[in-house]
């Protein structure tokens, strides 16, 4: 089976692939967010490739063009598809559309269930993927030790708690979110705390893949100061860390997400 896979997430696609490649024949069809490149340039990859089955992330454009000029197959929602873009006057309607024309609907984080299902009941829940060959277990903890933020354009730490940090002799890194991909692992191994996002109420992929590299977390399911002051020893990070690791391990290795896409694949055939 020919599989046309278009578009990414956050790597989702890239880490799934490598699982997926020795069973279905797999033709990538990416795009950057030029405007060419997301309008005619990815109108053209789609009219000139074939294949027996399209899966397509996100709810815009991408969906759309397969819908009108192939099938679609596996629409592959992501979060602000569904969270946000769906009730905008401007592109609201594409993504409903792309809803109701896909025969799977596929959603990443599990705080999309209900919005994604008032739309498709029928839509399956596949977990955000982690490569844990990848995003190791790190060996040694800091001391003082040391946190990591990444910016975000939609939310800002919680006030005072860069402070905060600071008081209790946690370092904190703030950084942009233009770290290439392959240093990832090594920049969070760096580091004992990842402060995720706290406006969204599910794991960020990036902080999935810092709990695989043993990293505690501080986020959405916590007061942020409070949650500080359980993490003042390098032991009790090293604990929680290991327990990430091992939650990362049973419900969101890469491997076994391909396996579960797989059958999903197959099913369409």
């Amino acid at each position: 089976m020919k599989v046309l896979v278009v578009n990414d997430c956050a790597h989702v696609m890239e880490d799934l692939i490598p699982y997926l490649s020795s069973k279905f024949e797999i033709q990538f069809l990416q795009r950057t967010r030029e405007l060419w490149s997301k309008t005619f340039g990815i109108l053209w990859k789609i009219a000139k490739s074939e294949g027996d089955l399209w899966h397509v992330n996100y709810a815009l454009q991408d969906a759309y063009l397969v819908d009108k000029f192939k099938h679609l197959d596996v629409l592959h929602c992501h979060g602000s598809d569904v969270r946000w873009t769906i009730h905008s006057k401007k592109y609201g309607w594409i993504v409903k559309h792309n809803l109701e024309s896909a025969k799977v609907v596929l959603y990443s984080t599990p705080d999309l269930t209900e919005k994604v299902k008032e739309h498709r009941q029928d839509a399956i829940y596949l977990p955000t993927p982690v490569k844990t060959d990848i995003f190791r277990q790190k060996q040694e903890y800091n001391n003082p030790l040391k946190a990591v933020y990444f910016k975000l354009p939609y939310e800002k730490l919680p006030l005072g708690l860069d402070i905060y940090l600071k008081q209790n002799n946690i370092a904190l890194d703030i950084l942009e979110r233009n770290v290439p991909y392959e240093e990832m692992p090594e920049t969070l191994r760096k580091h004992d705390i990842f402060v995720d996002r706290f406006s969204i109420p599910s794991f960020s992929k990036t902080c999935l893949e810092a709990m695989a590299c043993g990293l505690a977390v501080i986020g959405h399911e916590d007061c942020a100061l409070s949650r500080v002051d359980e993490l003042l020893s390098s032991d009790k990070i090293e604990e929680e860390g290991k327990r990430n690791r091992e939650f990362v391990e049973r419900n969101h290795a890469a491997e076994m997400v391909a396996k579960q896409l797989a059958k999903i694949w197959v099913s369409l055939t």
